[in-house]
């Protein structure tokens, strides 16, 4: 008796698990989401272009130009005396297909701190207003710069330099996708 009713107990928990099994079949369902993705071609190209000379008190020896898609400007300038300077405005152009956003504030460098009481560089837009970090250049447009290194007309006799001076100044800007 005992076995009988082990056995019909263990038919019953097989006839439970099943029906349980079946249940839960029966009350589930799977949900699926499928979908289609196409990355685009991107290209990045940020570079110098239409380097214009403005009117300066000197010429370059070596003016800047801007050639392909120029990365660096390379110039060279004699300022004599106070007063003396030279300019010229180049666009940032963004040829690629993802905006470019200004990651710092552009550096400058190439003056050392005896220099700088007698040179003055700057690096700013072609109206002369300040460059902000995170200004973007859109895809397809430039934005135009002044560059301007002079001599600095307010200087004093006893801040004129006593020997030549070499100046390798450099500014530099470092521009990131938006």
């Amino acid at each position: 008796m005992k076995q009988v009713k082990r056995s019909v107990s263990v038919i019953v928990l097989l006839l439970l698990l099943v029906g349980i099994t079946v249940g839960y079949s029966a009350l589930s369902q799977t949900l699926n989401i499928n979908g289609t993705s196409t990355i685009s071609k991107t290209t990045w190209n940020v570079h110098f272009a239409n380097v214009t000379i403005t009117t300066g008190s000197v010429t370059a020896t070596t003016a800047p130009t801007a050639t392909g898609n120029a990365v660096s400007l390379d110039y060279a300038v004699n300022l004599q005396k106070p007063g003396d300077f030279y300019e010229f405005t180049v666009d940032v152009k963004n040829d690629g297909t993802v905006a470019a956003k200004l990651s710092a504030l552009p550096t400058l460098s190439g003056v050392s701190t005896a220099q700088d009481v007698y040179v003055n560089y700057t690096f700013t837009h072609s109206d002369g207003t300040a460059i902000t970090v995170g200004e973007t250049i859109a895809a397809g447009a430039s934005k135009k710069f002044k560059v301007r290194v002079e001599f600095d007309s307010s200087i004093s006799a006893s801040q004129l330099p006593s020997s030549e001076q070499t100046l390798n100044l450099t500014a530099s800007m470092n521009y990131v996708q938006a």
